[in-house]
């Protein structure tokens, strides 16, 4: 799953479901065959029935990145590393400093 996240693209997710739960999906197998429906004027029902119980559960928790629904967030495209939050923490506040700097040298 990690992979697929650092691997993903803009565009890669999609809010989608929005009749039952509405979701932001990385695209996956699951997803195209939600896609499918959707083309085929699925009722709210036959979603239902598709997305299932335990889906997210499947995707999230137990790994299945084929058949799980893997919600995930927009801005996913946007993430290519493994940092822990100490890092990314240093990181806001290293590139905060630096623009406090740059805009202190700024005269109006």
């Amino acid at each position: 799953y990690k992979n697929m996240v650092y691997e993903s693209l803009e565009g890669d997710t999609r809010l989608t479901l929005k009749e039952i739960i509405p979701v932001r999906l990385l695209k996956n197998d699951f997803y195209n065959k939600i896609q499918e429906a959707y083309n085929n004027n699925a009722t709210k029902e036959e979603l239902r029935l598709l997305l299932g119980k335990g889906r997210a559960k499947k995707g999230i928790f137990e790994g299945d990145l084929i058949e799980g629904e893997l919600e995930i967030g927009q801005i996913s495209s946007m993430i290519n590393k493994n940092q822990s939050a100490l890092d990314i923490i240093n990181e806001i506040i290293t590139e905060f400093n630096l623009e406090r700097k740059l805009l202190s040298n700024i005269s109006f």
